[in-house]
């Protein structure tokens, strides 16, 4: 699987909201993007990926994580024809905001954002952002989380490492050794797709991330990777033998042009 195609005109968009610097809340926009790939497996139409959609729905009744919302409205464009049928969707991390958009990086639990996307989709299948906390009893069937692991779904193969380098004491964190352990882990095998939270650095543009990742990739990997935790203005690049797509704050749907 590679991308032909990466569109940078958004063919749909939601507003939220979101908690800005000095208790100030924000007006965003989400993007949904479409990505042409050259293949599918049979029996797979679309994916979604998407990450970093740290906010809340304008409703300030219902007050629901934007995630939440977004499940829903995706699966209404799929209803109405918009879009192809989503075969499963991939999470990337960070779907945590307060409810009273209070502080901006907050910690939560982020069940009800996995659990919406089960809801309304065959699969849901991720990793964790360094925000993020789920209780696991509680998490739909459909659903799995990645953290130095691989699952396979309808033919594709999709490896993931959850969190991102830190203190091991604080949430979502592993050593610089322990992270690039589980990436390693996930690139020695033969994945359709690296799902990861913390993502490279891209040294042409610019753009911040961990730069062992980035010469991690040069030297050992070749594919796709898919990330969040940082925008990236340029998002979709690549690295040595791989094709690298930011998914901060965005949402791409996967495809092919037949479909």
């Amino acid at each position: 699987m590679r991308f032909l195609e990466v569109s940078e005109d958004p063919f749909y968009e939601i507003e939220y909201r979101s908690s800005g610097q000095g208790g100030r809340i924000r007006k965003v926009v989400l993007p949904f993007y479409k990505a042409i790939v050259d293949e599918l497996p049979e029996g797979v139409t679309s994916f979604v990926i998407t990450s970093d959609l740290q906010g809340r729905e304008q409703n300030k009744k219902t007050n629901r994580l934007i995630g939440e919302l977004v499940a829903e409205e995706l699966s209404l464009l799929s209803e109405l024809g918009e879009i192809p049928p989503i075969s499963f969707v991939v999470l990337a991390g960070d779907f945590y905001d307060h409810p009273e958009l209070h502080k901006l990086g907050g910690t939560g639990d982020v069940t009800n954002v996995w659990n919406a996307f089960a809801k309304e989709f065959p699969y849901v299948i991720g990793v964790h952002g360094n925000h993020d906390i789920v209780v696991e009893s509680h998490l739909a069937s459909n659903t799995i989380v990645l953290d130095g692991s691989s699952k396979n779904y309808l033919g594709v193969r999709i490896g993931g490492v959850s969190g991102i380098i830190g203190r091991s004491d604080r949430n979502q964190r592993k050593s610089k050794q322990e992270f690039m352990s589980a990436l390693a882990k996930v690139t020695t095998v033969k994945n359709d797709l690296i799902l990861l939270h913390l993502g490279p650095a891209d040294i042409t543009n610019s753009q911040l991330g961990e730069l062992e990742i980035t010469n991690y990739l040069l030297s050992k990997s070749k594919g796709i990777v898919a990330f969040g935790h940082r925008h990236w203005s340029k998002s979709f690049i690549e690295i040595g033998k791989n094709q690298v797509l930011n998914v901060d704050k965005r949402l791409y749907l996967v495809t092919t042009a037949n479909e």
